[in-house]
């Protein structure tokens, strides 16, 4: 996994390279809640036919060095940062759920380097069940030990992929999870989103309960000329439970552009 150095930490991503040999544009993938790039690597690895793709561990998730960032413009921020120290041009920035969040933020507000923008299993407005929230307040700070609750999977998902999650999930802390959701909790955009002037692709799993499709529908309706796809049998961790779909589903819209 490579590594840089960014605000004096250790910053670890996923890379591959384009196996094609026409150039294009290079994808950046930043992960949910408590994530990590780890769930992003058979997406990527179905993108390679035609894109160099990289995905971020944010500061305090899975490999990287640091503490979680306390809220949306922050992380978006160090996102930018991370663009820039790689020299990347003509983005095409994608995010799930929290990471999605940080990617409309950017669109607003530092849309310059972007070609197009992926928003996966995410919204405008990300408010999280108060019950949830304290559940994970309560693991952050040691009151209940730390548990994994496969909510983010559609009802029928293979014990094997929620397996996969688990051991993703175990690779953040339960601080750095707690904060991710509380910044979700705070994430609200409804007003601004239509001001987003980026081509997006709209995806979320058909299956979804965290971020369910309306969600999408709604991003749908307010950025202009934006294409939506569900995902069949998928929950809201779509990109373990069909990654080749939304590979798929990827690569059409790139083609498009």
């Amino acid at each position: 996994m490579p590594e840089g150095r960014m605000r004096g930490l250790k910053i670890h991503f996923l890379e591959t390279k384009n196996q094609g040999n026409a150039p294009s544009w290079p994808i950046v993938l930043i992960h949910g809640s408590g994530g990590n790039s780890g769930l992003w690597k058979k997406v990527m690895e179905g993108l390679s036919t035609e894109y160099r793709s990289l995905a971020i561990d944010l500061p305090g998730h899975g490999a990287s060095q640091g503490e979680s960032l306390k809220n949306v413009a922050d992380t978006a921020d160090f996102v930018s940062d991370f663009l820039e120290s790689l020299n990347l041009q003509n983005v095409v920035l994608g995010g799930h759920s929290f990471g999605g969040a940080v990617v409309q933020t950017i669109a607003l507000r530092q849309p310059r380097n972007l070609k197009a923008i992926l928003l996966i299993g995410t919204g405008a407005k990300l408010r999280v069940l108060p019950e949830a929230l304290e559940m994970m307040r309560k693991m952050a700070f040691g009151e209940i030990p730390p548990q994994f609750h496969p909510w983010g999977f559609a009802e029928k998902a293979s014990p094997e992929v929620i397996s996969e999650g688990e051991r993703e999930w175990a690779k953040t802390g339960s601080l750095a999870r707690y904060y991710d959701f509380v910044s979700c909790d705070r994430f609200d955009i409804v007003g601004e989103v239509e001001r987003i002037r980026l081509p997006a692709l709209i995806a979320c799993g058909e299956e979804d309960r965290l971020t369910p499709v309306k969600y999408s529908q709604f991003l749908n309706q307010k950025i202009a000329g934006s294409k939506m796809e569900v995902i069949e049998g998928a929950g809201h961790l779509v990109m373990l439970e069909n990654p080749q779909a939304l590979s798929q589903a990827i690569l059409r819209f790139l083609r498009g552009l």
